[in-house]
């Protein structure tokens, strides 16, 4: 997740199927596998907000959503193999009121954008944890705001804890490659993911007299959280609703320190050519309107970063409240 001009990421009990609802119906898939999983009632279609899809976006039906699902609980795959988790259930609503038929496939997050960017898109949209960032628009994709989270570090139980970004100079930091998280972790030492120094940065760990981060990137957020319990990382960063949810499937292991920092929106990402947007963003006003967003996230325990309809709008890059690093 996150923004400023940064090149990253910058990511239930289950209930019966509400059949007779669910008008066009989602498949989510995962390892060959296909299975609808709904946990709310899914609205009806709603023709004024589905004639707003253009027809050349329309040709692409039936629509394929992107998402890296291990990132629990936004989207992940359970213990059936099924990919689950309530930002592909808003998806499943969005579809439903745009009155199309949609399938999510999981994929690498590093590869979501350039599909979308393909000239022969292969997604439509991806609901996977984004965060909009000036370089992601410029490069040609539009964010529609659905949700905000912050960054939370994660620490074992009896391990070393941290309340600031300065913290993790001389330390092992666990991150999922592509997410704001890692940008962070390297951009406070002045440098790009994977290292490289940013002309004109600083490095604030040698300025302070402190060794630089050691910053350990995974290809998804399950393997970062198996490092930090293992004990390769001392921590482990992610966003909030991410790093909360780690630390109730491993109660007593795992635990949040300090409080989340950087606080941005998460954003629907789509091509700006496909001119999507408004169809998108009025779904969305719609579900939060109407009250299938507000069930959604109380059903996974994530209604804190829940946001108002007036909310709901392409490319909101600023932050709420303090950022987790300085500007690089």
């Amino acid at each position: 997740m996150h923004a400023l001009p940064r090149p990253a990421r910058l990511n239930r009990a289950r209930r019966a199927a509400f059949a007779a609802l669910a008008l066009p119906v989602i498949v989510m898939s995962a390892c060959g596998s296909t299975s609808p999983v709904l946990t709310s009632p899914q609205p009806a279609t709603q023709s004024s907000i589905a004639n707003e899809i253009p027809a050349a976006v329309k040709k692409l039906e039936p629509f394929v959503v992107a998402a890296d699902a291990s990132y629990a609980p936004n989207e992940y795959v359970n213990a059936n193999g099924q990919v689950v988790g309530w930002d592909l259930e808003l998806a499943q609503d969005v579809c439903s009121v745009l009155g199309v038929s949609c399938t999510i496939q999981d994929v690498t997050f590093d590869d979501i954008i350039p599909a979308l960017l393909a000239k022969n898109p292969k997604y439509a949209m991806s609901f996977s944890s984004f965060t909009p960032t000036a370089g992601r628009e410029a490069s040609g994709i539009d964010f529609i705001t659905y949700y905000e989270a912050g960054e939370s570090w994660l620490v074992r139980v009896g391990g070393p804890t941290i309340s600031a970004a300065s913290q993790m100079c001389g330390h092992s930091v666990a991150v999922e490659s592509g997410t704001v998280e890692e940008s962070d972790a390297y951009g406070y030492m002045g440098q790009n993911p994977g290292g490289g120094a940013i002309k004109g940065d600083t490095d604030h760990c040698t300025a302070a007299g402190l060794q630089d981060i050691n910053v350990e990137s995974f290809p998804s957020q399950t393997s970062a959280n198996a490092a930090l319990i293992s004990g390769r990382a001392d921590y482990g960063w992610a966003d909030q609703p991410i790093a909360d949810y780690q630390v109730k499937l491993e109660p007593g292991k795992l635990k949040i320190s300090g409080q989340p920092c950087s606080v941005y929106p998460y954003g629907v990402a789509v091509a700006k050519s496909l001119g999507f947007d408004k169809a998108i963003e009025d779904a969305l006003t719609y579900l939060i309107n109407h009250g299938f967003y507000g069930t959604i996230l109380k059903n996974a325990g994530v209604s804190d970063g829940a946001v108002t309809a007036s909310a709901v709008g392409a490319n909101d890059n600023n932050a709420v409240g303090s950022t987790c690093v300085p500007s690089y």
